[in-house]
C-alpha cells in the first residue's frame, strides 16, 4: 500500500490536486479488516473528522452512493438534500484546509460502497481539465487498493460460487422477493404452486441456504438478480 500511496501522491501533483482519499464507506467505529482506506488529507481535517465521527454523515460519501458518475463537491446538493450536520461538515472541511474536489464513485456488487476523491486546498479551484483523466486514475487506483486488501484478508464469502440459477428459478425468486405467494407466482408464470416451490427449493440447495431470505440475499450478492428486479423497475 505504501507504493500505491507514493504513486497517488505523484498523480495528484500531475493532475493539479492537493489531496486524495481512496476509501470504502465503512463504519470506522467497528473497524472491519477487509476495507480500503488510503488518505492524504491535512492532519487537522483527519483529526476533526474522527473526533466528530463525520465519516458517518459525510455528504460527499453519501452523494457518491447516488450516482455512478464523477462529480464535483460543489455539486453535492444536486445529488442529495444536505442536512444541517452535512452543511457543517463541508464548512469544517474548508476551515481545516480542504476546499473543493472531485469524487469518483466505485460500486462493486457484494462489496462496500467505495470512492476515490481528489481535493484542493481551500481557495483553489478544481482543475477541470484534469477531470476526465482523474476518473481513470481513480478507478484504477481503487482497484489496485482492493487487490492489496484482498492479499491480506480472506474473502468474506466463499470463492466457490454455485452454478448459475436457471431462468425459471430466477423468475420465481424475483416474484417471491416481491412478496408473491407460490400460488400467485404459479398463476403469473403459468405453472403450479408446487412447481414454484420446487424451483425455489432447488435454488436454495444450489446456494446451501435454509431460507428464501438468505437465497435472495445471496442472489443479489452474486448479481443474479438486482434490486431493480425486486421493486419492479
Amino acid at each position: 500500500m505504501a507504493s500505491l500511496r507514493r504513486l497517488m501522491e505523484l498523480a495528484i501533483r500531475i493532475l493539479g490536486f492537493d489531496y486524495f482519499a481512496l476509501v470504502h464507506h465503512v463504519d470506522l467505529s467497528r473497524r472491519p479488516t477487509d476495507y480500503v482506506r488510503l488518505i492524504h488529507y491535512p492532519e487537522a481535517w483527519k483529526k476533526i473528522s474522527l473526533e466528530h465521527a463525520y465519516y458517518s454523515d459525510d455528504p460527499v460519501l453519501a452523494a457518491s452512493q447516488k450516482t455512478s458518475l464523477p462529480f464535483l463537491w460543489s455539486e453535492v446538493s444536486r445529488l442529495i438534500t444536505l442536512t444541517d450536520r452535512q452543511e457543517k461538515i463541508l464548512a469544517s472541511a474548508r476551515g481545516a484546509g480542504v476546499g473543493d474536489g472531485l469524487t469518483v464513485p466505485v460500486h462493486i456488487p457484494g462489496e462496500y460502497y467505495g470512492s476515490c476523491s481528489f481535493g484542493t486546498r481551500t481557495g483553489r479551484e478544481v482543475p477541470r481539465d484534469s477531470v476526465p483523466l482523474s476518473q481513470f486514475v481513480g478507478g484504477f487506483a481503487f482497484e489496485a487498493a482492493r487487490r492489496v486488501v484482498e492479499l491480506h484478508n480472506p474473502p468474506r464469502v466463499p470463492l466457490d460460487k454455485p452454478s448459475r440459477l436457471s431462468r425459471r428459478q430466477i423468475d420465481c425468486l424475483v416474484l417471491a422477493g416481491r412478496g408473491k405467494s407460490d400460488r400467485d407466482i404459479g398463476t403469473m408464470l403459468g405453472i403450479s404452486g408446487q412447481t414454484v416451490h420446487q424451483h425455489i427449493e432447488d435454488a436454495k440447495r444450489r446456494y446451501s441456504v435454509a431460507t428464501r431470505q438468505q437465497l435472495i440475499v445471496r442472489a443479489l450478492f452474486d448479481s443474479q438478480i438486482t434490486f431493480a428486479d425486486l421493486i419492479n423497475l
